[in-house]
């Protein structure tokens, strides 16, 4: 296991630190504190010491100090989460890296629901439909837990953890308006009725994302969602507890239109080459609508035997369209014939036709068809010289103008039953069985639907061997119908220094299935009202065939590590070391002119991750995360979005008069090539106004330390301070 010299050295350094705590008497390092528990690691309770792996809990106080109007900005508080922006709308989070542009690797939960979609393997991460406001914690299972969760939590989990309705209960309303187009609104509603308990919240967002991009143009990124959510428990007995949740989302994202457009005629005058000189930056924004519903029955058989089920159905929609107008030879069936062979020079030929520049109308399009005419397949040269005098009889014409789309629908439905066991005071398990069924619908991007249907059995079981050991089997099958079966097993052991201190190490396998764009897409746009220029067909030349046999991707994951509580002091400390390795990778650019995926890359990462929670006194807490990651890619792809060394500081304060305030600083090294330095501050006042009511007035503030753009060179803002203001209402 190829470990680098300096990870060992720095690993071993950290382990040392729970061997001296052997030292001391256990009833100093318990003290009469409760250990806090998790859930999203085996699903069973567990306290973090128990832990087959490593997991970062973002707890209320944290969120609300944090300031954070988005659950991506909350990832920068875990060790090894890397966080780019992709655009101000379109945000890509991922442990350890890999491709910059779509986070395929982690499972992300929504109480227990996926919010990761089936069709293009991705997480809408600024749609989630949950305010920040609603959030009791996030836990972050940092590994692969394809052993609890199945295919897709390949490299993590994230589950966020809803707080109960009989917590919030009365009214409340939160404003926020700051530079950079901020403008929230929170309102939230709790009610009781009967053995019932419920929370109905409504949530507004929106901003303009960047200011502008590397060429200094507007950029167009801004975004606006609307969200209600109704979340109940209703006790049904003494043992039994029926939770009920359904939302609903709307919104739209700005995007710039990545087909090259030019201004429709006005008159039969204009022809298309006059028309080349007046393009449009037309955009194709996107609308969104999800809704969902799930219900969750819980029975406490007895202290020793819970039985739950679970089912929710969850639909997607991201429609877009818009206009275009080109030259008419993007409806030849000659350019289509061209198009499929495929090779190197048609790859050219399609990058000229997509280009943003509108070269079809200019020499470049001529002089780089005749310079390599000769280097083309003597077959195909009648076929390209039909295509240029196509295209040189349409240069004094009209263009052709029509409309596109890009609208995909998603739609999911699930059902699991787990039994949780306590079979002797040593030994206790859990297992359970899950019924997932998939359907993705768009004329674009599949012709059509895919369905997929998963069927998993999963398995968790815990024995005590003593009082210092502990030891860890789990594991999955799962039978997919699109990418058939695999198993993925899970062995752990822990050596108890004390009660609250734990020595471990692990081994897992994971998996990830390949998703229906990657493996069945089928992508070409079908146009219509086609106007201008008459046409030799009526399909756009580009299409992108799935090769529809992928295999699944593979990740092998050793671990050591140590977690600690020393609660007479208020310290929680984690320390992990690692070394992944993930074969068979699907790392290709997904675009309808380079649509190529195949199993080809492998990636290795190996290094060390340390977080500390220090909650010196009541009124202070510091917390301290760092990552070292060192890795090898061979998808220059999956090598941009992992930074060697990155991590955050915070320091929360509660003064006197019902003041808070916290100061975070985030910082990663060559995140996408670039420096990434922030430091966030916020301060806040609580009025109290009597009867239960308060208000509290905070003031958040962001400055970025570096002089980066922002992930990709064209993110950029026109000042490195950005705040806004609160003022939330309890009554």
């Amino acid at each position: 296991m190829p470990v680098s010299r300096q990870t060992l050295s720095i690993a071993l350094l950290g382990l040392t630190l729970p061997l001296q705590a052997q030292q001391l008497d256990d009833e100093l390092l318990l003290g009469d504190m409760k250990l806090p528990t998790v859930l999203s690691a085996t699903r069973l309770k567990q306290s973090p010491a128990e832990v087959p792996g490593s997991m970062t809990v973002l707890d209320r106080q944290l969120i609300r100090a944090s300031g954070a109007r988005d659950v991506p900005e909350l990832m920068r508080l875990v060790p090894g989460m890397m966080v780019g922006y992709n655009s101000g709308n379109v945000v890509n989070v991922n442990y350890h890296g890999t491709n910059i542009t779509e986070a395929r690797r982690m499972q992300v939960l929504v109480d227990g629901r996926s919010v990761y979609r089936p069709g293009l393997a991705t997480v809408d991460w600024t749609d989630i439909p949950l305010a920040v406001e609603d959030i009791e914690r996030i836990e972050v299972f940092r590994g692969p837990n394809t052993a609890a969760y199945g295919a897709n939590a390949l490299m993590g989990v994230i589950n966020i953890v809803s707080t109960r309705p009989e917590f919030s209960q009365g009214s409340r309303v939160k404003v926020t308006r700051g530079n950079r187009g901020v403008s929230d609104i929170y309102a939230r509603q709790g009610f009781s009725f009967g053995n019932s308990h419920a929370r109905l919240s409504l949530t507004g967002k929106q901003d303009d994302g960047f200011d502008f991009d590397d060429d200094g143009e507007d950029y167009r990124d801004g975004r606006r969602l609307n969200a209600l959510n109704l979340l109940g428990t209703t006790d049904l007995n003494a043992t039994q507890t029926l939770t009920w949740q359904l939302g609903a989302k709307e919104g739209t994202k700005q995007r710039d239109n990545d087909y090259s457009v030019m201004a429709e005629p006005t008159d039969d005058s204009y022809t298309f080459d006059r028309l080349m000189e007046q393009q449009l930056n037309s955009d194709s924004d996107i609308s969104a609508s999800d809704y969902f519903i799930q219900l969750n029955w819980k029975n406490d058989i007895s202290p020793e035997h819970q039985v739950e089920i679970k089912t929710y159905a969850q639909h997607m929609e991201r429609l877009s369209q818009w206009r275009a107008c080109d030259s008419p030879i993007v409806f030849s069936p000659e350019m289509r014939e061209l198009y499929l062979v495929g090779n190197v020079y048609t790859r050219r030929m399609n990058y000229i036709l997509r280009n943003r520049s509108g070269v079809w109308g200019d020499q470049t399009f001529y002089s780089n068809w005749l310079v390599n005419r000769d280097n083309l397949d003597p077959a195909y040269l009648p076929l390209v010289d039909n295509i240029v005098a196509q295209h040189t009889a349409a240069r004094n014409a009209p263009p052709t103008c029509f409309d596109l789309n890009e609208n995909l629908r998603e739609t999911r439905y699930e059902a699991e039953v787990q039994n949780t066991l306590q079979i002797t005071d040593a030994l206790r398990t859990v297992f359970g069985l899950n019924l997932r069924y998939d359907q993705t619908k768009s004329e674009t991007f599949f012709n059509g639907k895919v369905e997929n249907s998963v069927g998993q059995l999963f398995g968790n079981l815990e024995y005590r061997l003593g009082e210092r050991w502990m030891l860890h089997a789990g594991a999955m099958a799962e039978q997919d119908r699109l990418s058939g079966f695999s198993f993925s097993p899970r062995l752990a052991a822990h050596y108890f220094v004390a009660p609250a201190h734990s020595l471990r190490v692990v081994y897992s396998e994971a998996v990830r299935s390949p998703d229906m764009y990657e493996n069945n897409a089928y992508w070409t746009y079908h146009p219509s009202g086609i106007t201008g220029a008459p046409t030799t067909g009526d399909t756009y030349y580009a299409l992108a065939v799935g090769p529809g046999d992928l295999q699944q991707e593979e990740m092998r994951s050793w671990e050591l590590g140590y977690n600690g509580s020393f609660h007479k002091i208020g310290l929680s400390l984690d320390i992990k070391a690692f070394y992944d390795e993930i074969d068979n990778m699907i790392s290709q650019p997904l675009q309808v002119v380079n649509f190529e995926p195949d199993n080809s890359s492998f990636a290795h990462f190996s290094g060390v991750e340390t977080q500390a929670d220090w909650r010196i006194n009541p009124s202070d807490r510091l917390r301290l995360t760092y990552a070292y990651v060192d890795f090898y890619a061979s998808n220059r792809l999956d090598q941009r979005l992992t930074a060697r060394n990155s991590g955050s500081a915070a320091w929360l304060h509660n003064w006197a008069g019902g003041i808070e305030t916290s100061l975070i600083y985030y910082g990663s090294d060559l995140l996408n090539e670039r420096r990434f330095e922030r430091i966030d501050g916020r301060i806040a006042k609580r009025f109290e106004m009597g009867g239960g009511n308060s208000l509290e007035l905070a003031a958040n503030w962001q400055y970025r330390l570096d002089d980066e753009p922002l992930t990709w060179s064209e993110n950029l803002y026109d000042s490195p301070s950005q705040f806004y203001l609160t003022a939330d209402l309890r009554f």
